[in-house]
């Protein structure tokens, strides 16, 4: 899996173009073939970021996402960056969940206030530690 970040800091001027931009993609970014999720993230201080963040299952899918009409719409938003955007490709050989947790922690209290050693997960509703299907979202 493929996690692709990109860290856009507009002006407060052009803030609201940025987010129009990204949010006006991510449905079809998000219907293309192997997008596991795209997500669009903004920070709330102010002169900070509004990130995209986007997870493919294979390089062969994010090279054609680098190639699309989506991602030419993306790098219109790069370009109205106030300083050099932050961009990143982070190849991710294993992901884990609450089992990683639990292992290390032993014992988690569970919402009624008692304290569990196993069985963590179910207690939750994250068994699994994974979704079977793409994500929505973002912020």
């Amino acid at each position: 899996m493929i996690v692709a970040t990109v860290g856009i800091t507009p002006s407060p001027k052009r803030r609201g173009d940025v987010l129009e931009i990204l949010q006006a993609i991510r449905g079809p970014v998000a219907a293309q073939p192997q997008c596991v999720a795209c997500q669009v993230c903004e920070e709330l201080s102010p002169g900070s970021a509004v990130v995209l963040v986007e997870r493919w299952e294979s390089e062969a899918a994010l090279r054609e996402h680098i190639r699309s009409e989506s991602f030419r719409r993306i790098l219109a938003a790069i370009e109205l960056s106030c300083c050099a955007p932050e961009i990143r490709f982070d190849y991710v050989s294993r992901s884990d969940g609450m089992d990683v947790i639990e292992r290390l922690r032993g014992s988690l209290p569970r919402p009624d206030g008692d304290f569990a050693s196993h069985g963590v997960a179910s207690t939750v509703g994250l068994a699994g530690g994974r979704s079977g299907g793409k994500e929505g979202g973002g912020s």
